[in-house]
């Protein structure tokens, strides 16, 4: 078995944006959030869920919280992440959101981030999860 079946995983923000506006570019974002996510665990950090208020509608938050219901499980963070780490990690050439959401991350423990921001790949060394597209998980979870 696949350990992205057991272990917590969590999703960046475009993710959930890009599969809400049904994003032609992002098709697997759709098929990630709406078909696939029963099979996973997933990890919703604090810095996630301020950056979905900030981009989203209150109709769009209320389908990304249909959405998540229907996760294996879910695991909400509301915990702000350590000032120390979000600093360690801007230092390592993180910008300050991904840095934020690194530093939670790492605190939980997460092995999995689901990003179509391949940035976090080259910005940043040492990563302490691995970098997955929504492609890359559809084809894990199919």
């Amino acid at each position: 078995m696949n350990s992205i079946l057991t272990e917590w995983v969590a999703l960046d923000t475009n993710q959930f944006i890009f599969a809400l506006r049904q994003d032609p570019a992002y098709p697997a974002c759709e098929v990630l959030l709406f078909d696939q996510l029963h099979k996973l665990n997933i990890y919703m950090p604090l810095q996630v869920l301020i950056e979905l208020q900030r981009n989203l509608t209150s109709d769009e938050m209320r389908g990304i919280f249909l959405a998540l219901n229907r996760a294996k499980a879910i695991r909400w963070d509301y915990v702000p992440a350590s000032l120390e780490a979000i600093a360690r990690w801007r230092s390592q050439g993180a910008k300050k959101g991904d840095a934020v959401i690194v530093a939670h991350l790492e605190a939980a423990s997460i092995k999995y981030l689901v990003s179509e921001n391949r940035h976090f790949l080259k910005e940043v060394a040492n990563l302490p999860f691995q970098v997955l597209s929504s492609v890359d998980i559809v084809q894990i979870l199919q």
